[in-house]
């Protein structure tokens, strides 16, 4: 079992082999992102996810909001030409 940059393949109680694993498994976690999001803590968590999801159902609300008041606004306007002629012909325009 040789693993790299360990210079020889040991057994698995070896404590230097022991040794090696902790230290690689701590600058792994040392390269991890330093967020809450792996925060070990259950509320920082829940709330960094919220968080998330908050800001992208805003991005995602104001982008649909906007197309639907252009769209609004077309139909508004594509109804008031339809209308015009008709109310113009009843007098009441």
């Amino acid at each position: 079992m040789n693993m790299p940059g360990y210079p020889h393949a040991a057994p698995r109680n070896d404590p230097e082999y022991v040794a090696y694993l902790e230290q690689r498994i701590a600058s792994l976690e040392a390269r991890l992102p330093q967020t809450k999001v792996v925060s070990p803590s259950f509320f920082a968590r829940a709330f960094a996810i919220w968080g998330h999801y908050f800001v992208a159902q805003f991005i995602i609300g104001v982008v649909l909001g906007a197309v639907a008041t252009l769209l609004g606004i077309v139909f508004a306007g594509s109804m008031a030409a339809l209308l015009a002629p008709m109310l113009e012909s009843m007098g009441t325009y």
